[in-house]
């Protein structure tokens, strides 16, 4: 065993069916599942008691050419209380609660990495979008809404109801990598830096280097690419 296998090895344990551990490096891998029998995704675990300003950030791969879920945060009173998705134009649409708005055929790469970042605040209803280190405008949705438990985190699927409903037709297929949240609006200057793979605080509700995560059907983790390999 070399000594990433087993530093990797280390650093994950087990709480009940959920693993914990830093994912540094590595990719949650989404591949077609023709038979749509197991509805593959992941289920992420956060401390926290309600959410009022937040700030998602997260880099995705994928070639899928139509409607798919990016990050799905559902309360037993809404499905979609922080729902991010997008289609197969590169329009992507934001939820909070009752409320949607859609960003209009985007810039995003189909044969490359998408990093995206979706900021939210309740005390002014602001929200903004950010892909690939270009932002768009500030939109209103959600004023005054507060996210209160119980929650319930997914990628890889789109939830309908609370921890489920899920549709094949809704499912993420590709990689995802360097999921972070975060419990206030991060910086444009932050923001950029996640972009360019700078130097950034790790989320304090949700952060890639200590996630606690449940991984069910054909969900693969695997070594990450969005970095240049260094071949020997």
């Amino acid at each position: 065993m070399g000594m990433k296998s087993m530093l990797f090895f280390v650093v994950l344990w087990t709480v009940g069916g959920c693993e914990v551990g830093d994912l540094s490096g590595k990719q949650f891998s989404f591949p077609s599942d023709p038979r749509g029998v197991n509805q593959p995704h992941v289920v992420l675990h956060t401390k926290v008691a309600s959410i009022s300003t937040m700030t998602v950030c997260l880099r995705f791969f994928s070639q899928l050419n139509r409607m798919q879920g990016l990050f799905s945060l559902a309360t037993r009173n809404h499905e979609n209380a922080l729902m991010l998705n997008k289609d197969g134009n590169g329009s992507y649409k934001v939820h909070v609660a009752s409320e949607s708005y859609v960003y209009e055929k985007l810039p995003t790469k189909k044969f490359d990495w998408n990093s995206v970042c979706w900021t939210w605040d309740s005390g002014t209803g602001l929200t903004q979008l950010w892909l690939n280190g270009l932002r768009t405008s500030q939109k209103l949705v959600g004023l005054n809404y507060v996210v209160r438990r119980d929650l319930n985190i997914v990628v890889g699927q789109e939830q309908d109801e609370f921890g489920g409903g899920f549709k094949t037709s809704d499912s993420f297929e590709g990689d995802i990598t360097d999921l972070h949240m975060w419990d206030h609006v991060v910086s444009s200057c932050d923001i950029r830096s996640y972009m360019n793979q700078g130097s950034f605080t790790p989320g304090n509700l949700l952060s890639w280097s200590q996630l606690n995560y449940e991984v069910v059907g054909n969900v693969f983790i695997k070594d990450a690419d969005f970095e240049e390999p260094i071949c020997q």
